[in-house]
C-alpha cells in the first residue's frame, strides 16, 4: 500500500471529509455563534486543507488521485468565465460569481484526494443515505405534522434543514437511487427494510416540498431505476411486483393532501395564473435578449441578476435580483455560447466516466458494484434535470457528481484488476 493511499485515508481527514458531506442537508444549522465564516462546513474545510496542503508539501509531485479527465473541460470552462468577467459591466457581481467557480475547483481537489475505493463502496453511499433521510424524515414531519421548524415560512411548503423547498426536493430524488440500491443488494434483510423505509422517506421528502420540478424530477429518476434494475424483475412475478407498487402508490396518495396535486396541476392545465411560472418565462425572454446582445463572451459570471433586475420585465414582478432559475440560460448569459459549450463538454465527459465505468463492471458480471455506479450516475442526471428550473451549478451534490465520475472509473477499474488477478490465481491452483 502506497503512503499516498494510507494518508488520504486516515480517519482524521476521512472523518471531517464525511461531516461535510453529511451537513449539506442542514444548511439552516451549519452556523455557529460568532462571526459568518463561523459554519461548521466551512471550518471542516478549512481544517481539511491544512491537513492536505501540509501533506502535499511533502510530496515532490501531485498525487495520482488528482489525475482527472474533468480537468481539462473545467479548467477551460475557468478560463471562458474568467474572460468574460475580465469585460463583464458588472465586474463586482461577476467576480463574486468567479469566487464561486474556484471554490469549486478546490472541493473537486479535496473530493478526488478523500474518496477511495472503499469509501465509494461503503462510506460514501451510506453518509448520503442516512443524512438525506433524516432531513427528508424533517421535512416530513414539518409538512404532514405541522412541525413549524420545518416549514417554510408562509407557505403550505416544508423543507426540513436545507435553504429551500426545491433544494429539499432536488435532494430527495438525487438520494433515492442509493436507497433503491440498498433495499436491492442489502446482505441482511435489516438492510434490505432499511433501504425500503429510506426510498419511501425520499418519497415523501419530494411529496413535503409540494415542488413541481422535484415531482417531474422523481417521475423520470423512478423510470430510470425500473430500467436499471429490470434483470431483477422476473416474469412469474411481475403481476405481485405491479400489484405491489400499485397498492403502495395508492397508500402514498391517500396520504398527500389535495393541495400538492392542485399544484402539480398547474404544469399541464392551460389558462392557469401562476406568478411563479409566470416569472419563470419571463427569466427566459430576459436571457435569450441578454444571449443575443453578447453570444460569444456573454456578460460575466452570474451576471443574469444584474440584467434581470435591469429588464423591462421585472416592472410586472418585485423588482428584486433574481437568478435565471435555468443553470444551462445562466451560463449561457454569464460566459455565452463558448462557456456554455465548455460547460456542456464537461458534463457529457462526467457521464461518460460513470457509463464507462458501470459499463466495465456489468462486462464481468459485477452487477452490485455496477448498479451502485448507476445509483450515482443516475444523482448526476437528477441535478442536471434539475438545472432546467434552477440555478445552482455551486450545489454541493453537483460538486461532488462530477469528481466523483472520476472516482467511480478509479473504482471500476480496481474491482476487474482484482477480478482478473483472482482468476489468475485459481487458474495457478487448479493447473497441473
Amino acid at each position: 500500500m502506497s503512503s499516498n493511499r494510507i494518508a488520504m485515508d486516515h480517519p482524521i481527514p476521512q472523518v471531517m471529509f464525511y461531516l461535510i458531506i453529511a451537513s449539506i442537508p442542514f444548511f439552516r444549522w451549519r452556523q455557529l455563534p460568532g462571526p459568518d465564516f463561523m459554519k461548521l462546513d466551512w471550518l471542516l474545510t478549512a481544517g481539511l486543507l491544512g491537513l492536505i496542503g501540509a501533506y502535499l508539501g511533502t510530496l515532490k509531485g501531485p498525487p495520482t488521485r488528482l489525475r482527472a479527465n474533468i480537468w481539462i473541460p473545467w479548467v477551460l470552462f475557468l478560463l471562458a468565465n474568467l474572460l468574460a468577467t475580465l469585460l463583464s459591466p458588472y465586474p463586482d457581481q461577476a467576480w463574486s460569481g468567479m469566487v464561486v467557480l474556484f471554490q469549486a475547483s478546490i472541493y473537486f481537489m479535496i473530493v478526488l484526494l478523500l474518496v477511495s475505493d472503499r469509501g465509494f463502496e461503503t462510506f460514501l453511499p451510506w453518509t448520503i443515505g442516512l443524512s438525506m433521510g433524516l432531513g427528508a424524515l424533517l421535512s416530513v414531519l414539518g409538512y404532514f405534522f405541522n412541525v413549524e421548524a420545518f416549514s417554510q415560512e408562509g407557505t403550505e411548503r416544508a423543507y426540513g434543514g436545507t435553504i429551500s423547498a426545491n433544494n429539499m426536493a432536488l435532494m430527495c430524488v438525487y438520494a433515492l437511487p442509493v436507497a433503491v440500491h440498498w433495499a436491492v443488494y442489502g446482505k441482511r434483510n435489516l438492510i434490505k427494510l432499511l433501504g425500503l423505509g429510506t426510498s419511501l422517506m425520499m418519497v415523501l421528502g419530494v411529496v413535503s416540498t409540494v415542488s413541481r420540478g422535484g415531482f417531474l424530477n422523481l417521475l423520470v429518476v423512478s423510470g430510470l431505476l425500473a430500467y436499471q434494475y429490470r434483470i431483477h424483475f422476473k416474469v412469474r412475478y411481475l403481476g405481485l411486483v405491479v400489484a405491489g407498487m400499485t397498492i403502495g402508490l395508492l397508500v402514498i396518495g391517500t396520504m398527500i393532501p389535495e393541495e400538492f396535486f392542485e399544484r402539480q396541476a398547474t404544469l399541464v392545465t392551460e389558462g392557469t395564473q401562476d406568478k411563479s411560472l409566470d416569472r419563470r418565462s419571463s427569466y427566459v425572454i430576459v436571457a435569450f435578449d441578454a444571449i443575443q446582445a453578447k453570444p460569444i463572451l456573454g456578460w460575466g459570471t452570474s451576471a443574469f441578476r444584474k440584467l434581470w433586475v435591469e429588464s423591462e420585465e421585472t416592472r410586472w414582478f418585485d423588482m428584486i435580483e433574481r437568478p435565471a432559475h435555468n443553470t444551462y440560460l445562466e451560463v449561457a448569459v454569464g460566459s455565452g455560447i463558448l462557456g456554455l459549450c465548455l460547460f456542456a463538454a464537461l458534463l457529457l465527459k462526467a457521464y461518460l466516466n460513470f457509463r464507462n465505468a458501470e459499463k466495465m463492471l456489468l462486462q464481468k458480471h459485477l452487477y452490485e458494484a455496477a448498479h451502485l455506479v448507476g445509483a450515482y450516475k443516475l444523482g448526476l442526471v437528477v441535478v442536471l434535470f434539475y438545472f432546467l428550473f434552477k440555478s445552482g451549478i455551486e450545489h454541493k451534490y453537483f460538486l461532488l457528481a462530477l469528481p466523483l465520475s472520476v472516482v467511480a472509473l478509479r473504482f471500476a477499474l480496481a474491482k476487474t484488476e482484482a477480478l482478473s488477478s483472482e482468476a489468475q490465481t485459481d487458474a495457478r491452483a487448479t493447473s497441473p
